[in-house]
């Protein structure tokens, strides 16, 4: 095979990376103190429990210098007994009336406030942990620490409170086991580390100290020790909910009513291993996508955002094999429907969603780090209902009762390092092909983290099909110095032209193989009149798996600058010297389009976010010379803080290019197709307001509206020749249009207690699709999309935590 040589070389690295060997940084110590008593949790510190309890203090500074004494005095103490961990923090501040305490919705990190953060890591690896972080008003954020950076949408049951004082703010948190995943057999202590955020400043401090210039701030923890008592109780909660919807479709002329009921539920099978199940799940307040009109021959990528699967799914995330929204997603016969309609027939009903009946994630990690998750997930059967003019309907099978699953097995090794294998089965009934991904994947660390090496193989097979089974690989090769000023990272990476993770997983081309040199240099200390500058530079040549055919030659750079006044500004150029071949634009397999060479810039402007009215910008200049080809990108973004409740965001941006050329259509001959492409002017408009009014550390608002706007106008059309070239061609047809999205989403949610809300949701979509009279005019254009049908959604959901604990000691 291809890839066996490299392969074979890559092995012979691993083999030498075991052999180096290095002092470690120094690592601080603390000790947690078992108690009988749990403090009262009311952020004063007034508990006799926390007397005579030995301090986490003398705190380094992180930003703005990376080196030296904080300067402040912080103190963090530690308590624990059979049901929790407990935190009392103490941050002394020399000017307390000047401690700033913005309020926002829970997992808000980067409000204008102070924070104080716990970083735990109960199997001291140096890659996986939690963060507790509360802010000096008290919102409370929680945060999952994997290999891949912190996951701020993993979300714990906790009780955390503050007080400001005289001589600073003080926080108390209870954190209980069932928030935690951790093993008695773990004997030297868990990783630990403190970070301070003084807003007004704009500096941080750590406990233990953190070094910039080495990759992962995770692997330079200090170490809690005291824990060998701990005895952890069962853990076992409940979350029913309940809901109700009123609901208006556009093409439907009557108000639809309708309510849901189910449950989640985590069960503890060990103190480091936990079952996650939700049964009957209602996902439909969550966030409307941001969703834009697809011009290129990829699909398009929309983030996750269901709770379920945005939480605790680190693990399955090795190998890049497992996108969620494929669960759940649209239906595979979903536009065959039109092709099953009769005489007189139309389509009544055509779900863009299948029903999910329950979904299950078991993960976990042992003491010596072999981590465990296996996911489950089953929909039900769709159907679409067809009716005719005498009003009899039937109904046919869009898809079937499916299946999804994900197993992961997980070492970590020395050094930061880890080891996985993981596999993904899709099963969609007899009818249709299964759908199999497995792989490895491995990052290894020499121990001064100087070096890492990193590796994945992936086969996919679709099998079960009248056709022959395909077969498919892709693999990375990364190796890359991570730690000093400077950096580098070279990439290997190739996609075979039958590669197809695509049932569960997600990407958007295969056939390409990739060749990338990054190369990086930063200053991590202030000079001259800079607090940070950040530089990189990369080159990348990209050719077809298949016939080795090349493709493409490019250079990008980027520099972003923080200045002392805290005003950041970023520089990106990209160029590429050689003309592209694009396989993918004509929608042809083996076609290319052969694009001149081009060259963009972009500048952004940041300020000091501490200021009550601040505007983000950016600009970006594209163009083809040879094309005659340019794009013009402008944003802004303006952010206002009325007082510490109320903030109002606006984010404009507008794109006009010119003489852009794209994929038309394809036109079936006796001979070969002809694909028409077309010269064109696009204009982009997208507006997003946003109004936050937060009443309480529980209760809050949020507003969001969104309209986006593309209009497309055609010039001229072109054959596709067989070189790549363009040939001028009649083509009569009107291809002009404009496309209008505009969308309202209004939160009300009120934490009545933890864990527990109630939450109000109203949701408005419009869409709109216009070919005749076409203009540049937007406002007429958001004139008109406002008076078009919209779908309209008022709903209410009950969610309630059930801790087992809890309801035993009462």
């Amino acid at each position: 095979m291809k890839i066996l040589p490299k392969l074979f070389l890559f092995l012979l690295l691993i083999l030498n990376f075991s052999a180096v060997a290095y002092g470690q940084y120094e690592r601080k110590q603390v000790i947690a103190v078992k108690t009988d008593t749990p403090p009262l949790i009311d952020g004063n510190l007034s508990d006799r429990v926390w007397e005579g309890v030995t301090a986490a203090s003398d705190f380094f500074q992180y930003e703005p210098k990376n080196s030296g004494d904080a300067g402040l005095n912080t103190e963090v103490r530690f308590l624990y007994d059979n049901n929790a961990l407990y935190i009392g923090a103490m941050m002394y501040d020399s000017l307390p009336e000047k401690i700033t305490r913005e309020l926002g919705f829970r997992d808000s990190d980067n409000l204008n406030t102070d924070y104080i953060s716990i970083e735990i890591n109960p199997f001291d690896d140096g890659l996986n942990g939690f963060i507790f972080m509360v802010s000096s008003s008290g919102v409370q954020v929680d945060k999952k620490i994997t290999e891949e950076g912190e996951d701020v949408s993993w979300n714990a049951v906790w009780k955390s409170n503050v007080a400001i004082n005289d001589s600073g703010w003080s926080a108390e948190f209870s954190i209980p086991y069932s928030a935690l995943r951790f093993s008695k057999e773990v004997k030297n202590g868990w990783g630990l580390n403190i970070w301070r955020i003084r807003r007004s400043t704009r500096e941080t401090f750590t406990w233990n100290f953190v070094d910039k210039k080495i990759e992962g701030a995770q692997k330079q923890t200090g170490i809690i020790v005291g824990f060998e008592e701990v005895k952890p109780p069962t853990r076992l909660s409940f979350h029913p909910y309940v809901s109700g919807y009123v609901q208006k479709k556009a093409s439907e002329p009557k108000w639809l009513y309708s309510h849901h009921y189910g449950m989640d539920f985590k069960y503890g099978l060990s103190e480091s291993f936990t079952l996650d199940m939700t049964l009957i799940p209602d996902f439909g307040q969550v966030q409307s996508d941001d969703q834009v009109y697809n011009l290129t021959p990829f699909e398009i990528y929309y983030e996750e955002k269901r709770p379920f699967f945005t939480e605790g799914t680190e693990l399955f995330q090795k190998g890049n094999i497992f996108y969620s929204r494929r669960v759940g997603a649209l239906p595979i016969g979903y536009f065959a429907v039109d092709d099953s309609l009769k005489e007189n027939e139309y389509i009544k009903i055509n779900p863009t969603q299948t029903n999910l009946i329950n979904a299950t994630k078991l993960s976990g990690r042992t003491a010596n780090g072999f981590g465990i998750g296996v996911f489950n997930a089953v929909s039900a059967n769709t159907y679409a209902t067809l009716s005719d003019s005498t009003g009899n309907t039937r109904k046919i099978i869009t898809q079937p009762v499916s299946n999804f699953n994900m197993i992961v097995l997980d070492q970590n090794l020395k050094n930061n390092s880890y080891i996985s294998l993981y596999n993904t089965n899709v099963y969609k009934g007899a009818n249709y092909y299964t759908a199999n991904v497995s792989g490895v994947q491995f990052l290894l660390f020499n121990k001064p983290s100087t070096y890492s090496l990193f590796g994945r193989f992936n086969l996919s097979q679709q099998y079960n099909t009248e056709a022959k089974d395909e077969l498919g690989i892709h693999y990375n090769l990364q190796f890359s110095k991570t730690k000093g000023q400077f950096r580098f990272n070279y990439s290997s990476e190739a996609k075979s032209d039958t590669y197809n993770p695509n049932d569960l997983g997600f990407i958007q081309s295969n056939n390409s193989t990739s060749n990338m040199l990054e190369l990086n240099y930063n200053f991590y200390n202030p000079f001259w009149k800079l607090l940070r500058l950040n530089n990189s530079l990369n080159i990348n040549y990209q050719t077809l798996y298949d016939f080795k055919k090349f493709t493409d030659f490019s250079l990008m750079g980027n520099s972003w600058a923080t200045f002392k006044n805290h005003l950041s500004v970023g520089f990106n150029f990209f160029i590429r010297p050689v003309d592209e071949y694009d396989y993918y634009e004509s929608r042809t397999s083996g076609k290319p389009f052969i694009i001149p060479p081009e060259w963009q810039f972009k500048i952004i402007l940041s300020p000091d976010y501490r200021k009550p009215f601040i505007v983000d910008f950016s600009a970006n200049y594209y163009t083809i010379p040879q094309h005659d080809n340019s794009s013009v990108i402008l944003s802004l973004s303006p952010r206002m803080r009325i007082n510490d409740r109320f903030t109002v965001r606006f984010k404009s941006s507008w794109n006009r290019q010119t003489n852009d050329y794209g994929y038309v259509t394809t036109i079936n001959t006796t001979n070969s197709p002809i694909i028409i492409m077309g010269r064109r002017n696009l204009e982009n408009v997208e507006n997003i307001f946003q109004t936050s009014y937060i009443f309480s550390n529980h209760i809050a608002l949020d507003f969001r509206l969104r309209h986006y706007w593309l209009g497309a106008n055609y010039l001229q059309y072109f054959n596709l020749e067989n070189n790549g070239r363009l040939g001028i061609i009649e083509h009569n047809e009107n291809n002009d249009f404009e496309v209008d999205i505009f969308n309202i989403d209004l939160l009300i949610r009120w934490e009545f207690s933890p864990g527990s809300e109630l939450a109000f949701v109203w949701k408005n979509a419009i869409q709109s699709y216009f070919t005749d009279d076409f203009q540049y005019n937007y406002f007429r254009n958001l004139g008109r999309t406002l008076y078009s049908p919209s779908d309209n959604s008022l709903s209410i959901k009950l969610l309630y935590y059930l801790d087992y604990l809890n309801l035993k000691n009462k």
